[in-house]
């Protein structure tokens, strides 16, 4: 007959100033005679008697579910210890009950990606300013960091933090397309942050993990993905500028004229371009270039919850 009954006996309930409460459940349960001799219940039967209930008939262990007086706590240990009392005829079974998350009573590979996100200083090369008024307001506008003559500053960088988002997914097979996609740039606005390009997947680890879930062992691939975003976009930001320029669809050599002499040489710096290859005798224009491919993020890594 197996498991002929089983009796709750007193419960315990704990709470500590961190606010973490732990509640206790007990039970005795009687096993027959004839059943102990010739076939012992295995813990899965113990622990799914109907007296008890923390594990289906199926052998699935119902992790998170409520106790019966506080019910924001959930299911999250049981412990059978045989020959209660010292009599090898009733066996104890303790369930423990706390906070329990969603992802914990999930399968590993169903569990839903964790995101954390930290911003760290960096140095990018100064290119370009946001002219004042009458020039420019906010954002809208940028020009070339150049001194008054039009001339490039070389060599000089500015501040810009960063900001890592770290998510950890579980998967059943190896990732190799989020693997594939290292260096890539997000192809489309990443959830509101930005628009294209401004993140970049700076890395993809994954570790082969076996774990003991449900009785059951379970494989899976660990993997840690960090996307790095930049406000002012992962494209390179250059000067347009060079010694040659385009004339009549014919590149030249950029001269300047030599007052002393009274005569043209070739220029000993830079000149100002307008994006098209044409000399702007000002400012120089600012070729933005991507240097990384792009990717579907929002398919590859998702998006963090809402």
């Amino acid at each position: 007959m197996g498991v002929t009954s089983g009796t709750e006996l007193a419960r315990t309930f704990e709470v500590d100033l961190a606010g973490q409460p732990v509640a206790t459940r007990r039970w005795v349960c009687s096993l027959s005679n004839d059943t102990l001799q010739n076939n012992p219940p295995t813990e899965v039967q113990i622990a799914s008697h109907a007296d008890v209930g923390l594990v289906t008939a199926g052998g699935t262990v119902n992790w998170g579910q409520a106790h019966p007086t506080a019910s924001s706590l959930g299911l999250r240990k049981f412990t059978i210890n045989e020959r209660y009392g010292d009599s090898p005829y009733h066996v104890e079974v303790v369930a423990e009950y706390g906070m329990v998350t969603a992802n914990q009573i999930l399968t590993p590979t169903s569990r839903t990606a964790e995101w954390t996100f930290e911003s760290k200083p960096g140095q990018v090369p100064a290119l370009f300013y946001y002219p004042d008024p009458p020039d420019g307001s906010g954002n809208g506008t940028q020009w070339p960091l150049t001194n008054s003559a039009y001339d490039y500053f070389e060599g000089l960088t500015t501040e810009e933090s960063l900001v890592t988002a770290t998510m950890k997914k579980n998967y059943t097979s190896f990732p190799s397309s989020q693997m594939s996609a290292t260096n890539s740039l997000n192809d489309a606005d990443y959830f509101g942050t930005g628009n294209k390009w401004c993140w970049r997947c700076a890395g993809v680890n994954a570790t082969y993990t076996i774990e003991m879930f449900n009785f059951s062992v379970v494989s899976y691939w660990a993997t840690t993905h960090e996307l790095v975003y930049r406000q002012t976009g992962w494209r390179l930001q250059l000067p347009d500028v060079g010694w040659n320029y385009i004339s009549g669809g014919q590149k030249r050599r950029a001269m300047v004229f030599d007052f002393e002499n009274g005569e043209w040489v070739a220029s000993a710096n830079p000149v100002a371009l307008d994006g098209n290859g044409n000399q702007t005798l000002g400012r120089p224009a600012i070729l933005a270039r991507r240097v990384n491919p792009e990717a579907d993020f929002t398919t590859l890594f998702g998006t963090p919850p809402s």
